[in-house]
């Protein structure tokens, strides 16, 4: 009995929910670009979108989107199987670095903390980001050098 306590614990903590994958701002990639925050919104959606990502929590004042690549087909919480925790939860943190840059952060996480077959998000996204945004975003700019640097180094703590 002590044992099957220990699975249901590991199962319930290993799963990422919306406001876990909130809590992991600061742990995932971010790049910066130049471009107004109007054309760089809609631009994040459509990213994740397009991605075949289903869009679970938007907050364009507090600059985060939650998507999750998988929806339960199940609408009765009782009738809910471990496969339904399958998948992974993507969020996206827009944060201003300065008067003209914007970073953009992905974070991209199993749902089942223990499934080894998730799959990682990012580069897919900032693909598709990057095709959507003006080219001009992403050139070369002492800004743009400066957002990149600040947000490479290794952080402490």
């Amino acid at each position: 009995m002590r044992a099957l306590g220990v699975v249901a614990a590991l199962f319930v903590a290993g799963c990422v929910t919306t406001r876990g994958i909130l809590d992991e701002r600061g742990r995932g990639e971010t790049r910066c670009y130049m471009v107004a925050y109007d054309t760089l919104w809609p631009a994040v959606r459509e990213a994740l979108t397009s991605s075949g990502l289903v869009l679970e929590r938007a907050d364009r004042d507090d600059g985060f989107l939650v998507a999750r690549d998988y929806v339960p087909e199940v609408e009765d919480p009782e009738d809910m199987a471990l496969e339904s925790d399958a998948g992974e939860r993507v969020a996206v943190f827009i944060e201003r670095d300065n008067a003209t840059v914007w970073a953009v952060e992905v974070v991209s996480r199993p749902i089942f903390g223990l499934d080894v077959t998730a799959r990682d998000w990012t580069p897919t996204v900032f693909q598709r980001l990057e095709d959507l945004l003006p080219a001009t975003a992403s050139d070369p700019d002492e800004d743009l050098s400066a957002c990149v640097r600040a947000r490479t180094r290794p952080r402490t703590g």
